[in-house]
């Protein structure tokens, strides 16, 4: 399924001026110069990091959006996605964040001008599952532990500045102090207890790049989410993990262990206050409860897009 532009559907635009390096006025200019040039009509939102993102487009909703663009980062992609869960309405993603995890999963082009080509020219629709948190929804995954530690470290202003390298850098002076936690997990009603780096609930297989893959037979539209437990002992063990996962050995190696569940995941842990993140920002911390909401977003992707 395609969307027709020859009856251009009513579109909701909702840009993230902060996100990535692009500046603002780069970002509304192109986006208005491609629908204007279509005949689109729009109204275009930019978030301010104060609102509740997911709700000003379930009024957007009401209010007869027929179409939705979401134009920043893994976190803006995953609040307007929560917005648009179960209403069967297509949501485009225009990359402009600092990872743009989930364009890089769906084989989104990362250049805002290719990714407007795609709405407009070369697309069909498939349908994801979604990851439930109380009242909000996330795409590509919810993990605790060491790399959302690491997020807390990163400021705002110096990650728009040096971009992956921020938090790189950050991870790394996490790593320096290397802990690991001992965690509660229990599975569609299994319990089980293990330590780990970080225990993530995936729904996509990338981390942030292509290359960085928890588990090839992931998948975002199959019904399943993916509980993996990352460990290391120590430095070493860490950089053999991170090796194993580069060569696409993390299936053969035993440090990485993802498990299926096809409903809900408990987590938590005796760490007081370790923070909980969802698609790339900071979300809450533990306890957390994560559901899975099968086939919930319609979003664009290339027409050759298989995986």
């Amino acid at each position: 399924m395609q969307i027709n532009f020859e009856t251009p559907p009513k579109t909701c635009v909702v840009i993230n001026p902060v996100s990535g390096t692009l500046s603002p006025d780069v970002k509304r200019e192109r986006i208005q110069s491609a629908l204007q040039a279509h005949n689109v009509p729009f109204e275009i939102y930019e978030t301010t990091g104060k609102e509740d993102v997911t709700q000003v487009v379930r009024e957007a909703v009401q209010l007869g959006f027929e179409l939705f663009l979401a134009v920043g980062g893994d976190g803006t992609v995953a609040a307007v996605a929560s917005g648009l869960v179960d209403t069967q309405i297509p949501l485009a993603v225009i990359p402009t964040g600092t990872w743009n995890a989930l364009a890089r999963n769906l084989d989104i082009p990362l250049a805002i001008d290719q990714a407007l080509e795609l709405v407009f020219q070369g697309h069909r629709i498939r349908v994801i599952d979604a990851m439930q948190v109380e009242d909000k929804f996330y795409i590509l995954n919810i993990s605790t532990g060491v790399g959302s530690r690491t997020m807390r470290r990163v400021k705002r202003e110096v990650k728009r500045r040096l971009g992956i390298l921020a938090d790189l850098w950050a991870g790394f002076i996490e790593l320096i102090g290397f802990e690991t936690f001992w965690f509660d997990v229990t599975i569609d009603g299994k319990q089980m207890r293990f330590q780990a780096l970080e225990v993530m609930v995936a729904n996509s297989k990338i981390i942030g790049l292509k290359a960085i893959q928890l588990d090839p037979e992931i998948h975002m539209d199959d019904g399943i989410l993916n509980v993996c437990r990352l460990y290391a002992g120590n430095l070493i063990d860490f950089f053999k993990l991170a090796m194993s996962i580069l060569l696409g050995k993390q299936r053969e190696d035993p440090k990485l262990l993802c498990l299926d569940a096809m409903h809900e995941v408990k987590i938590h842990c005796r760490e007081k206050n370790l923070p909980v993140q969802g698609d790339g920002d900071l979300i809450g911390s533990l306890p957390l409860l994560v559901k899975l909401r099968p086939k919930a977003i319609h979003i664009m992707v290339p027409t050759n897009f298989n995986a």
